[in-house]
């Protein structure tokens, strides 16, 4: 019996492990998307992306991205929905 509670115990402590490291994950890919719109003059709603890359010096929603940018950001989009990450407008 303590055989199989610690078993389960632990099969439930690997699911916590990982979704935390889904969420670590789903946070650097919101980072690297991020990234690439501030680097377009990108106005960000989100609060977080606003305090780290700020909007003094923002002039577009609809910014124009390079072929390789729109390549990685499709690549982005692409794992967060295999992470079920959550849904965060830019």
């Amino acid at each position: 019996m303590v055989l199989k509670s610690i078993a389960i115990s632990s099969l439930v402590l690997a699911g916590f492990g990982s979704a935390y490291a889904a969420d670590a994950q789903c946070d650097k890919l919101q980072q690297q998307k991020a990234l690439i719109h501030a680097a377009h003059g990108y106005c960000f709603k989100d609060e977080d992306a606003k305090k780290k890359y700020g909007n003094s010096d923002c002039h577009t929603k609809k910014p124009k991205f390079s072929g390789p940018e729109a390549k990685r950001l499709a690549q982005i989009e692409e794992k967060e929905k295999e992470l079920n990450c959550p849904k965060k407008d830019l």
